[in-house]
Protein backbone atom coordinates (compact mmCIF):
# COMPACT_ATOMS: atom_id res chain seq x y z
CA UNK A 1 0.00 0.00 0.00
CA UNK A 2 2.59 2.68 0.99
CA UNK A 3 5.42 0.90 -1.39
CA UNK A 4 6.69 3.86 -2.95
CA UNK A 5 7.07 5.86 0.48
CA UNK A 6 10.61 6.07 2.22
CA UNK A 7 10.86 6.40 6.51
CA UNK A 8 13.56 7.64 8.22
CA UNK A 9 13.35 6.81 11.87
CA UNK A 10 15.28 8.86 14.34
CA UNK A 11 13.10 7.47 17.44
CA UNK A 12 13.50 5.29 20.37
CA UNK A 13 11.44 3.34 22.26
CA UNK A 14 9.43 6.25 22.70
CA UNK A 15 8.40 6.13 18.79
CA UNK A 16 8.62 3.01 17.40
CA UNK A 17 5.34 2.31 16.89
CA UNK A 18 4.81 4.63 13.97
CA UNK A 19 7.72 3.20 11.63
CA UNK A 20 6.36 -0.50 12.53
CA UNK A 21 3.17 0.71 11.57
CA UNK A 22 4.39 2.17 8.70
CA UNK A 23 6.17 -0.77 7.48
CA UNK A 24 3.47 -2.60 7.77
CA UNK A 25 1.56 -0.84 5.68
CA UNK A 26 4.67 -1.38 2.83
CA UNK A 27 6.68 1.47 3.83
CA UNK A 28 10.38 1.35 3.20
CA UNK A 29 11.25 2.42 6.41
CA UNK A 30 15.27 2.63 7.33
CA UNK A 31 15.99 2.73 11.56
CA UNK A 32 18.53 5.13 12.39
CA UNK A 33 20.59 4.15 15.29
CA UNK A 34 23.61 5.28 17.33
CA UNK A 35 27.43 3.32 17.25
CA UNK A 36 26.58 0.82 20.22
CA UNK A 37 22.75 0.47 18.86
CA UNK A 38 19.71 1.69 19.83
CA UNK A 39 18.38 2.26 23.45
CA UNK A 40 15.10 0.24 23.07
CA UNK A 41 17.85 -2.46 22.18
CA UNK A 42 17.42 -2.85 25.83
CA UNK A 43 13.68 -2.05 26.64
CA UNK A 44 11.96 -4.62 28.76
CA UNK A 45 10.66 -7.00 28.66
CA UNK A 46 13.68 -9.38 28.26
CA UNK A 47 14.30 -12.37 27.53
CA UNK A 48 16.55 -14.69 29.42
CA UNK A 49 19.10 -14.40 27.22
CA UNK A 50 18.83 -10.29 28.01
CA UNK A 51 17.01 -10.05 24.38
CA UNK A 52 14.08 -7.25 24.16
CA UNK A 53 11.17 -8.55 23.12
CA UNK A 54 9.84 -4.98 23.15
CA UNK A 55 12.63 -4.18 20.43
CA UNK A 56 11.63 -7.56 18.22
CA UNK A 57 7.77 -6.56 18.56
CA UNK A 58 8.03 -2.84 17.75
CA UNK A 59 11.13 -2.72 15.13
CA UNK A 60 10.08 -5.03 13.19
CA UNK A 61 9.64 -4.73 9.73
CA UNK A 62 12.39 -1.76 8.41
CA UNK A 63 16.16 -1.70 7.35
CA UNK A 64 18.73 -0.37 9.47
CA UNK A 65 21.71 2.36 9.17
CA UNK A 66 24.43 3.12 12.23
CA UNK A 67 25.37 6.84 12.42
CA UNK A 68 27.06 8.70 14.63
CA UNK A 69 24.65 12.20 14.89
CA UNK A 70 27.39 14.10 17.38
CA UNK A 71 29.70 14.19 14.51
CA UNK A 72 29.51 16.07 11.21
CA UNK A 73 29.64 13.39 8.73
CA UNK A 74 27.01 11.56 10.19
CA UNK A 75 24.59 14.24 10.49
CA UNK A 76 25.85 15.13 6.97
CA UNK A 77 24.70 11.27 5.76
CA UNK A 78 21.83 12.18 7.78
CA UNK A 79 20.88 15.31 5.67
CA UNK A 80 21.08 13.35 2.65
CA UNK A 81 18.93 10.80 3.19
CA UNK A 82 16.13 13.19 4.36
CA UNK A 83 16.63 14.96 0.93
CA UNK A 84 15.43 11.22 -0.65
CA UNK A 85 12.89 10.54 2.43
CA UNK A 86 9.61 11.24 2.38
CA UNK A 87 9.23 11.03 6.44
CA UNK A 88 11.30 11.83 8.80
CA UNK A 89 9.87 10.01 12.59
CA UNK A 90 12.16 10.94 15.84
CA UNK A 91 11.38 11.05 19.60
CA UNK A 92 14.35 12.83 20.66
CA UNK A 93 14.02 15.95 22.14
CA UNK A 94 14.02 19.07 20.76
CA UNK A 95 16.86 20.62 22.02
CA UNK A 96 19.43 17.17 21.45
CA UNK A 97 17.67 17.85 17.77
CA UNK A 98 18.71 21.33 17.92
CA UNK A 99 22.22 20.92 19.04
CA UNK A 100 22.83 19.03 16.40
CA UNK A 101 20.74 20.74 12.93
CA UNK A 102 18.31 18.00 12.72
CA UNK A 103 15.18 20.27 13.81
CA UNK A 104 12.18 20.35 11.57
CA UNK A 105 13.03 24.19 11.22
CA UNK A 106 16.86 23.14 9.58
CA UNK A 107 15.89 20.02 8.20
CA UNK A 108 12.65 21.32 6.25
CA UNK A 109 14.65 24.37 4.97
CA UNK A 110 16.81 22.16 2.91
CA UNK A 111 13.89 19.57 2.29
CA UNK A 112 11.00 21.14 1.93
CA UNK A 113 8.89 18.37 0.62
CA UNK A 114 9.76 16.41 3.95
CA UNK A 115 6.69 15.30 6.13
CA UNK A 116 8.72 16.17 9.91
CA UNK A 117 6.97 13.95 12.86
CA UNK A 118 7.97 14.59 16.15
CA UNK A 119 6.95 12.59 19.14
CA UNK A 120 6.90 13.94 22.74
CA UNK A 121 5.20 14.32 25.76
CA UNK A 122 3.96 17.62 25.93
CA UNK A 123 4.56 18.65 21.87
CA UNK A 124 7.29 20.61 20.61
CA UNK A 125 7.10 23.49 22.41
CA UNK A 126 4.89 24.76 25.29
CA UNK A 127 5.43 25.61 28.54
CA UNK A 128 5.36 21.72 29.34
CA UNK A 129 7.97 20.84 26.70
CA UNK A 130 10.85 20.29 29.01
CA UNK A 131 8.96 18.26 31.74
CA UNK A 132 9.67 14.88 32.41
CA UNK A 133 8.61 12.84 30.32
CA UNK A 134 7.92 8.96 31.67
CA UNK A 135 5.45 6.58 30.61
CA UNK A 136 3.63 7.26 34.09
CA UNK A 137 4.00 10.91 34.32
CA UNK A 138 2.31 10.74 30.62
CA UNK A 139 -0.53 9.20 31.72
CA UNK A 140 -0.89 10.81 34.55
CA UNK A 141 -0.91 14.26 32.72
CA UNK A 142 -3.20 12.92 30.28
CA UNK A 143 -6.31 12.29 32.55
CA UNK A 144 -7.00 8.47 32.69
CA UNK A 145 -5.13 7.99 36.27
CA UNK A 146 -7.23 10.71 37.54
CA UNK A 147 -10.07 7.76 38.36
CA UNK A 148 -7.55 5.28 39.69
CA UNK A 149 -7.31 7.11 43.30
CA UNK A 150 -7.97 5.24 46.24
CA UNK A 151 -8.96 8.31 48.85
CA UNK A 152 -5.95 11.07 49.32
CA UNK A 153 -3.04 8.30 47.97
CA UNK A 154 -1.69 8.46 44.51
CA UNK A 155 -3.31 6.91 41.72
CA UNK A 156 -2.42 3.36 40.39
CA UNK A 157 -0.73 2.24 37.40
CA UNK A 158 -3.56 1.10 35.03
CA UNK A 159 -1.62 -0.56 32.14
CA UNK A 160 1.80 -1.59 31.12
CA UNK A 161 3.95 0.81 29.69
CA UNK A 162 2.01 2.41 26.90
CA UNK A 163 1.35 5.96 26.22
CA UNK A 164 3.94 6.84 23.62
CA UNK A 165 2.33 3.68 21.93
CA UNK A 166 -0.71 5.54 21.67
CA UNK A 167 1.36 8.55 20.54
CA UNK A 168 3.12 6.55 17.54
CA UNK A 169 -0.10 5.47 16.45
CA UNK A 170 -1.70 8.88 16.20
CA UNK A 171 1.86 9.83 14.58
CA UNK A 172 1.36 7.40 11.94
CA UNK A 173 -1.56 8.93 11.19
CA UNK A 174 -0.54 12.01 11.28
CA UNK A 175 1.84 11.51 9.05
CA UNK A 176 -0.36 10.28 6.34
CA UNK A 177 -2.93 12.83 6.74
CA UNK A 178 0.60 15.49 6.34
CA UNK A 179 1.82 12.80 2.81
CA UNK A 180 -2.02 13.45 1.49
CA UNK A 181 -1.69 17.30 1.88
CA UNK A 182 1.64 17.00 -0.18
CA UNK A 183 -0.03 15.33 -2.71
CA UNK A 184 -2.36 18.35 -3.57
CA UNK A 185 0.47 21.23 -2.47
CA UNK A 186 3.97 19.89 -3.28
CA UNK A 187 5.13 20.45 0.83
CA UNK A 188 5.63 18.48 3.42
CA UNK A 189 4.68 20.14 7.29
CA UNK A 190 5.44 19.40 10.69
CA UNK A 191 3.07 16.75 12.41
CA UNK A 192 3.72 17.62 16.31
CA UNK A 193 2.53 14.58 18.54
CA UNK A 194 2.00 14.96 22.11
CA UNK A 195 1.61 11.70 24.08
CA UNK A 196 0.03 13.35 27.18
CA UNK A 197 -2.91 14.15 24.02
CA UNK A 198 -2.51 10.91 22.64
CA UNK A 199 -3.66 9.03 26.23
CA UNK A 200 -6.34 12.00 26.58
CA UNK A 201 -8.05 11.11 23.45
CA UNK A 202 -7.00 7.06 23.37
CA UNK A 203 -9.94 7.64 26.65
CA UNK A 204 -12.28 9.83 24.89
CA UNK A 205 -15.40 8.49 26.57
CA UNK A 206 -13.79 9.32 30.13
CA UNK A 207 -12.64 12.47 28.68
CA UNK A 208 -15.58 13.84 27.91
CA UNK A 209 -17.83 12.14 30.42
CA UNK A 210 -19.27 15.27 31.81
CA UNK A 211 -20.34 17.46 28.82
CA UNK A 212 -21.67 14.79 26.82
CA UNK A 213 -23.76 13.54 29.44
CA UNK A 214 -22.77 9.52 29.55
CA UNK A 215 -22.58 7.70 32.20
CA UNK A 216 -19.45 8.26 34.58
CA UNK A 217 -17.94 4.69 36.71
CA UNK A 218 -20.24 6.03 39.43
CA UNK A 219 -23.68 5.01 36.97
CA UNK A 220 -24.58 8.88 37.08
CA UNK A 221 -24.84 10.98 34.30
CA UNK A 222 -23.81 14.67 34.13
CA UNK A 223 -26.21 17.66 33.93
CA UNK A 224 -24.69 19.31 31.32
CA UNK A 225 -27.62 21.57 29.54
CA UNK A 226 -27.18 20.64 25.86
CA UNK A 227 -26.34 17.40 26.84
CA UNK A 228 -28.73 15.96 24.02
CA UNK A 229 -27.05 18.11 21.24
CA UNK A 230 -23.21 17.90 22.99
CA UNK A 231 -22.35 14.42 23.04
CA UNK A 232 -19.50 13.45 21.17
CA UNK A 233 -19.27 9.74 22.07
CA UNK A 234 -21.17 6.77 21.92
CA UNK A 235 -23.48 6.24 25.08
CA UNK A 236 -23.48 2.94 26.73
CA UNK A 237 -26.59 0.91 26.82
CA UNK A 238 -28.19 0.60 29.87
CA UNK A 239 -31.02 -2.41 31.22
Amino acid sequence: MLEHLRVLDLTDERGLMCGRLLADLGADVVQVEPPGGSPARLAPPLTAGGTSMYWHAYAAGRRGIVLDLDAEPGRAELAELARRADVLVTSMPPAWLRERGLDPETLRAACPHLVYVAISAFGWTGPKAGYADSDLIVWAAGGPLDPHRDGDRPPLRISVPQAYLHAGADAAAGALLALLARARTGRGQVVDVSAQAAVGTATLARVLAHPSATPSRSGTASRWPDATRAAAVPRPRTA
